[in-house]
């Protein structure tokens, strides 16, 4: 329940063994390797990093990225409810992995996926281009003349336009229009001839008139300037056989013969797509045999000895020696201490039950190698907040059900087994408290929803201990406590962690004095708002001027000169500097009030919900199923908005308001070499 402790291991081994030993290392998963040439700087000029090549690794991973890359168009995967909320990596079979290397016909079906592939961008071309034609084609749909006929006037200038309704009389009745101009007006079906419509657009859309204009040569370029200045905007008529209507017909029915081979193809690759698992599979072996060549950089070679190094568990340098004595009796290797220059990895060694808080942890960054792991710390505190945030029975049960459901169906994958395993500590927690505060879906339980002496209403009203509605001060204060308390906790891991590091003082000056005078404060405070007695009263005034006088005397130590470090440590008082504050102290304090405010959200929201479906319920005939039906959807949409809200206050909690107090983050997790996948995970069958 710690923080591993490291040890530095260098291998010496025979250059021709040196692959097989980087195998053996990668099955056992034991060893971080770091660079050699980066450890050892002063061998650089000695040794020189092996040549190494992933040709064949990348050719399979192209492969598998073209054929997986079409069944993801085609045939995407089907994703479970499990699925639906977390990536899900794939769960993978070692021997299966060996056996599809070997024996699956992978070059088969990229020969079948490129095909279909080049068939594919082929229709997918043809397709935009359709589009695209259409699309340009799309404003002279009911453009009635054959464009092919316009072009055949070699004497005369035909050219094509638009003009809105409301500027025609005026065009008319222009007398500059060169008397070889003429014009035929062509009204599209959503444009009468009335010209009613007083919309204007000159793009060629229905709202415009055409205008099919016929120029002799010499009075082109007048007639175009008379157009034009009444709002005529010239079309292009496009270069084609026919009537755009009767072109766009065509096209239609090549894209309906496009969409066709598409489906063509799409069936193809559902076929192929049957192979999903083992494609999956083969993408993570190669990726996994990527990895361990590249690792090989890590290492360095002199002319007969091939070095490596990295970092190893303590509890692990004995099954590498005996891995070693083995299948390598030609490698030796040495273990070291890890030393201050050196930045060891973390690896933390929890049990079972504390395991799924440790995900909260690594949110937050994993701890220094020299201080501890806080997961068995935290726990007891997330799920206090949390079953407090909550606080309904019936949401506790659902949670606990969903949390149960969950790991059921992703015991395989640790990351999300935890995850619905803090989710069940939590769903405990929840109905717990519930109980405590006396919550079932609001107050479903009372006498006016389930009748008089219903057993709910008998058993909550029993382990009801307060009620936040009907008492919030008191269950303020009660927040306040634990808030209080929870600082003083942070205080004491500060003290813990800095005992670990052998730092005395800090322990002392940093955290037993704040311990000290932060009660004492805390007492004086509280007779603001209520008389203690004098014995009471007198205790606290007593702790907080022992510890003040100590922390002032004591904060600035670190300063040269006794008047900036009485200076300091005055100021160190409040929070300015040194290690904590009386402000600081105040404001975390009153940061717990959230959990009065959450238990009374959950609480309040549940109940206006079970307010509105009662007003349904007297209805004739269909008001018993109107207030289930509303009760359902309500509670259901509740307990998510909820959930939500009392996982991040109590997370937020612990980041800001307690570890701040003490925790220290900055490392890395151990990473050791072996298969490493984000979207695959490797299992042993029994």
């Amino acid at each position: 329940m710690a923080i591993d402790v490291m040890k530095k291991a260098t291998l010496l081994c025979p250059i021709p063994s040196a692959k097989q030993l980087l195998k053996a290392l990668h099955s056992e998963s034991i060893i971080e390797l770091v660079d050699v040439l980066d450890r050892f700087e002063e061998a650089q000029d000695t040794l020189v990093r092996p040549q190494v090549s992933t040709a064949d690794c990348d050719d399979s991973l192209q492969k598998l990225s073209l054929i997986l890359g079409l069944i993801t168009i085609f045939a995407p995967e089907q994703k479970s409810f499990v699925q639906g909320l977390a990536p899900v990596p794939l769960l993978v079979d070692p021997v299966e992995m060996d056996h599809l290397k070997h024996d699956f016909p992978l070059e088969k079906h990229y020969k079948r996926a490129l095909d279909i592939d080049f068939e594919y961008r082929q229709i997918e071309r043809a397709q935009g281009d359709i589009q695209n034609r259409l699309e340009e084609l799309g404003s002279l749909a009911e453009f009635p003349y054959s464009m092919e006929a316009l072009q055949q006037f070699k004497s005369v200038r035909i050219f094509l336009g638009a003009i809105s309704p409301k500027n025609l009389p005026a065009l008319r009745n222009d007398s500059t229009v060169p008397a070889g101009l003429a014009w035929e007006e062509i009204y599209p079906r959503a444009l009468s001839r009335d010209h009613s419509d007083p919309k204007v657009k000159t793009n060629g859309s229905a709202e415009s008139v055409w205008l099919l204009v016929a120029s002799l040569p010499e009075d082109e370029s007048e007639g175009r300037s008379v157009l034009s200045s009444h709002g005529f905007t010239e079309i292009a008529l496009p270069q084609i056989a026919g009537t755009v209507g009767d072109q766009i017909k065509s096209l239609e029915e090549d894209l309906a013969v496009l969409r066709q081979d598409m489906e063509k193809i799409s069936a193809r690759v559902t076929r192929m797509a049957e192979f999903r698992h083992e494609f999956q599979v083969l993408r993570a072996y190669w990726n996994d045999r990527k990895k361990l060549k590249l690792s090989r950089l890590q290492s360095a070679r002199g002319e007969y000895v091939q070095v490596i190094t990295g970092f190893v568990r303590e509890q692990d340098c004995e099954r590498m020696e005996e891995c070693l004595s083995l299948h390598f009796r030609d490698v030796s290797v040495v273990f070291e201490d890890v030393s201050e220059e050196d930045d060891p990895p973390v690896s933390l060694s929890l049990p079972k039950m504390i395991r799924p808080i440790q995900m909260l942890v690594d949110l937050f960054g994993r701890p220094t190698y020299k201080t501890f792991d806080p997961s068995p710390f935290i726990m007891p505190s997330f799920l206090i907040f949390f079953g407090i945030c909550f606080s309904d029975v019936a949401y506790g049960l659902m949670l606990t059900l969903a949390s149960l459901y969950i790991m059921k169906k992703t015991k395989a994958y640790e990351g999300i087994y935890n995850f619905a395993r803090l989710l069940l500590y939590s769903g405990i927690s929840t109905t717990f408290f519930g109980f405590v505060l006396g919550g079932f879906f609001g107050d479903l339980y009372m006498p006016e929803y389930l009748g008089e002496n219903n057993i709910l209403y008998l058993i909550i009203s029993r382990t009801q201990v307060i009620s936040p509605l009907d008492k919030p001060i008191v269950v303020l204060l009660i927040s306040l406590g634990i808030g209080m308390f929870n600082q003083f906790y942070g205080i004491a891991m500060q003290m813990y962690s800095a005992l670990l590091q052998g730092d005395k003082k800090s322990a002392l000056f940093d955290g037993l004095l704040w311990l000290i005078t932060l009660p004492g404060c805390a007492l004086l405070i509280s007779t603001m708002f209520i008389s203690l007695p004098a014995p009471l009263f007198y205790s606290g005034l007593i702790l907080f001027i022992g510890g003040a006088v100590g922390l002032v005397l004591t904060q600035g130590r670190e300063n040269e000169g006794i008047v900036k470090r009485l200076t300091t440590g005055v100021i160190s008082l409040y929070g300015i500097v040194g290690s904590y504050g009386i402000t600081a102290f105040v404001g975390d304090t009153m940061s717990y009030c959230r959990l009065l405010a959450l238990a009374l959200t959950t609480g309040i929201v549940a109940l206006s919900f079970n307010m509105m479906a009662g007003l349904l319920r007297p209805i004739p005939y269909v008001g018993i199923f109107l207030f289930i039906i509303v009760l359902i959807a309500a509670h259901i949409f509740n307990f998510f908005i909820n959930v939500l809200g009392a996982f991040v206050h109590s997370m937020r909690l612990i980041f800001v308001e307690f570890f701040g107090r003490f925790y220290e983050t900055g490392s890395r997790s151990f990473s050791p070499l072996g298969f490493d996948s984000k979207s695959a995970v490797l299992y042993k069958k029994d």
